[in-house]
């Protein structure tokens, strides 16, 4: 189990971290002891919830008020759908004609996030032709603008946006608290990789399987939820 810091700040990822991974994102609701799992730590220490989403879809999955990071940092705000910040405004059209050329490939399916969108292909027939097809596609994504590739799925973020930049400004808000963070795919990584740069003893955990920066591993959702109530005890 990974350590348990006296003075923590928690980050905390959503999807395969506070609520199982499903097929349908819409349908991905929290492990049922969550909600007020996180009521209970956000009382205690500063708690902020680091998703690929965008911070109106969470809002209608977690509900709750804890401060939030979306679209993999490019909006900031609140898990209630509340964004103060948002960093794709200067690329709406570039995402606009990069979402109309989406390939037309069996099983791939579009999940618009508001200012921003996914192409996920899990499930497609054939998931390395669509891999292919949807690397093809992302040749054309203009300057500015990258690619990010996770679990079946690619997504557009702006460059010099990242769940690693946002959560070292963050961490640099509580320069006496040790970041712990949590989360399982490929984007965390930057996240752990920024945090432990700190040099701050940060907890980085993976939770489930492959290969990873992270200092420690946690099986599953069910394994979050047991170490997270070791913080509100």
């Amino acid at each position: 189990m990974p350590p348990v810091p006296a003075r923590p700040l928690l980050f905390l990822d959503y999807d395969g971290t506070l609520a199982p991974i499903v097929d349908d994102p819409s349908a991905a609701v929290p492990h049922p002891a969550v909600p007020d799992l996180l009521a209970s730590l956000a009382e205690r220490v500063p708690l902020v919830i680091v998703t690929g989403r965008d911070l109106a879809a969470l809002g209608c999955l977690l509900g709750g008020r804890h401060r939030a990071v979306g679209l993999h940092g490019a909006e900031h705000g609140w898990s209630d759908g509340t964004v103060e910040r948002r960093a794709t405004e200067a690329h709406a059209d570039a995402l606009r004609a990069l979402r109309a050329a989406v390939p037309d490939v069996a099983g791939v399916r579009v999940e618009d996030k508001g200012a921003a969108f996914a192409v996920h292909y899990r499930g497609a027939p054939d998931e390395g032709a669509a891999r292919a097809a949807l690397e093809a596609w992302a040749e054309a994504v203009p300057a500015g603008l990258v690619p990010i590739w996770g679990k079946a799925v690619v997504e557009l973020r702006a460059d010099g946006v990242s769940k690693g930049v946002a959560v070292a400004a963050i961490a640099a808000e509580h320069p006496g608290r040790t970041p712990v963070y949590l989360g399982d795919d490929v984007t965390d990584e930057d996240a752990f990789a920024a945090l432990a740069a700190l040099g701050r003893d940060a907890v980085t955990v993976k939770v489930g399987d492959g290969d990873t920066a992270a200092g420690w591993r946690l099986a599953d959702v069910e394994a979050v939820v047991a170490y997270l109530r070791q913080f509100a005890a």
